[in-house]
């Protein structure tokens, strides 16, 4: 079984970013914009009732904001995890192996 640390930074067990990350972070997202919005309901009005009764138009707002942060951050770091796990690779194999990465990097730029 893999642990939270895991799923939130695949890298680490040299694995890609995918739907179990994906869905972490969407609901990481999701659980912030609510508090966030409950907290400042809570400051600017302390009416806590009002945080229940605006919840059928805060939920699909936070859904939506959630779900496209979620997946900007899941495009960009598909092909930022590859690269990771690349370099874990070559820092594996020996300092060499590294070295003549970069120094081919830098030849190409």
């Amino acid at each position: 079984m893999r642990s939270l640390l895991d799923v939130a930074f695949p890298y680490r067990i040299k694995r890609r970013f995918g739907a179990a990350s994906f869905a972490l972070i969407f609901l990481v997202l999701l659980a912030e914009i609510e508090v966030l919005v409950f907290v400042a309901l809570a400051i600017v009005a302390p009416r806590l009732d009002l945080f229940m009764g605006l919840q059928p138009i805060i939920f699909p707002g936070a859904c939506l904001v959630a779900l496209a942060a979620a997946a900007v951050f899941w495009w960009r770091a598909r092909s930022w995890t590859n690269q990771r796990v690349e370099v874990l690779n070559l820092w594996a194999k020996g300092g060499t192996a590294y070295a003549e990465r970069v120094a081919r990097s830098r030849q190409q730029r």
